[in-house]
């Protein structure tokens, strides 16, 4: 089945799945013509990707890609919608890290950013840490927000023991940090926004406030395929 949308963000150039990239190219084909031209499109000034919230003026699917997570909990990664309370997971970890019961030592560096170096605790797709909303082995999933719906992105997260749970919100205080834009390409090696998230929530004495525990990217470049007419 071809997916139909009118707005798409998140073509990540050579990183796309062959898969995503036919779904793209068959829509644009189905619809009569294709419009990828990511330098002569800009996403739509009333659109909004932070941490005040999520709306788009007109239904927009956007691409997420997991980068990394680090720190022991087990992690969830998905979107809520604040008007309905509906929540869909979009990440899923299946064990808290790669190295989960091998036995191997892992580093820790408390409130420092560990993105890119293997310290403490990561999880990554390749090593067998995650899953997409699919349950496949894959660093991507899609998310089609409703026009004029308001949206917020959420973490869960479960202690190696089960005994510490959290739950943080995009739109809460020191939950998350957003950079770059979804229609910003690849700048400084991110592409499109990216959402680095710290479990800890609200500010307290303990917070370490490395912003690594679980890290997305959302977007990139924006495509516009218009639906159809309704026969």
């Amino acid at each position: 089945m071809i997916k139909q949308w009118t707005q798409q963000v998140g073509a990540k150039g050579d990183r796309r799945s062959s898969r995503w990239q036919s779904l793209m190219l068959a829509a644009a084909f189905q619809a009569g013509f294709l419009a990828i031209a990511p330098q002569a499109q800009a996403q739509n000034p009333d659109d909004i990707f932070d941490t005040q919230v999520i709306q788009f003026s007109e239904e927009t699917t956007v691409e997420f890609e997991f980068i990394e997570s680090h720190g022991a909990f087990q992690s969830a990664f998905g979107v809520v919608n604040l008007d309905t309370g509906e929540e869909t997971i979009l990440f899923q970890e299946t064990k808290p890290y790669d190295a989960f019961g091998t036995g191997q030592r892992q580093p820790s560096a408390p409130g420092q950013n560990n993105v890119g170096s293997s310290i403490d605790f990561l999880g990554t797709v390749a090593g067998g840490t995650m899953q997409n909303q699919s349950g496949e082995s894959s660093p991507y999933s899609e998310y089609t927000f409703e026009s004029g719906t308001r949206y917020a992105l959420f973490l869960q997260s479960v202690s190696p023991t089960g005994q510490t749970r959290r739950r943080v919100i995009s739109n809460s205080e020191s939950a998350a940090l957003f950079a770059g834009s979804l229609d910003g390409g690849t700048q400084q090696g991110v592409t499109g926004t990216r959402v680095a998230w710290d479990d800890d929530g609200l500010e307290t004495a303990s917070k370490d406030t490395d912003f690594d525990d679980f890290v997305i990217e959302a977007g990139g470049y924006l495509v516009t395929v218009a639906c159809p007419p309704v026969e």
